[in-house]
């Protein structure tokens, strides 16, 4: 194992990590919504979603987690079924101008389908490093571990602005 796999390991093992687990926040995706040719570095979480009509129970997140912690994970919605990124018209959807439209937003062509809009994301802050100043609070730092990653990413989908798919 490469020491990013050790750490990413033992922050699976972390309480935080588990009782995320054990309420229902997240998990680590099942075996048969995994591509053929999955390996290190990419993981592959489902996240609880608000009950919406229409709207599925959980997304599923495929990351890349390549020098974790010293890098930020980068990755998107996946579709479990297709084994491929999912499409934008399968995205979660927000409320207009909520915060939530804008982290899961479909009109950012270089990172569609790639990389959420967000400072956690390594691929989107490659091209806002200005975010790092302006939102100190919501950049990646090695003290960061995929708990602060998944419990970002999914307390959009259980919040207000969250309205289906």
């Amino acid at each position: 194992m490469t020491p990013d796999q050790k750490l990413f390991a033992m922050d699976l093992e972390d309480a935080r990590y588990r009782t995320g687990v054990l309420n229902g926040r997240w998990g680590a995706a099942e075996a048969n919504v995994l591509p053929d040719d999955m390996s290190w570095p990419r993981a592959c979480f489902w996240l609880k979603a608000a009950e919406r009509p229409d709207s599925p129970e959980r997304y599923y997140i495929m990351i890349d987690v390549a020098g974790y912690r010293a890098a930020s994970p980068t990755g998107s919605f996946w579709d479990p079924v297709g084994k491929i990124m999912l499409t934008a018209s399968q995205y979660p959807k927000g409320k207009p101008g909520s915060r939530f439209a804008q982290v899961y937003r479909i009109d950012w062509t270089p990172g569609l389908s790639k990389a959420f809009y967000h400072p956690y994301d390594r691929f989107t802050l490659s091209s806002h490093t200005g975010w790092t100043g302006t939102m100190p609070h919501l950049a990646w730092t090695e003290q960061n571990t995929i708990t602060d990653y998944l419990d970002e990413f999914q307390s959009l989908l259980t919040g207000d602005d969250y309205v289906g798919q």
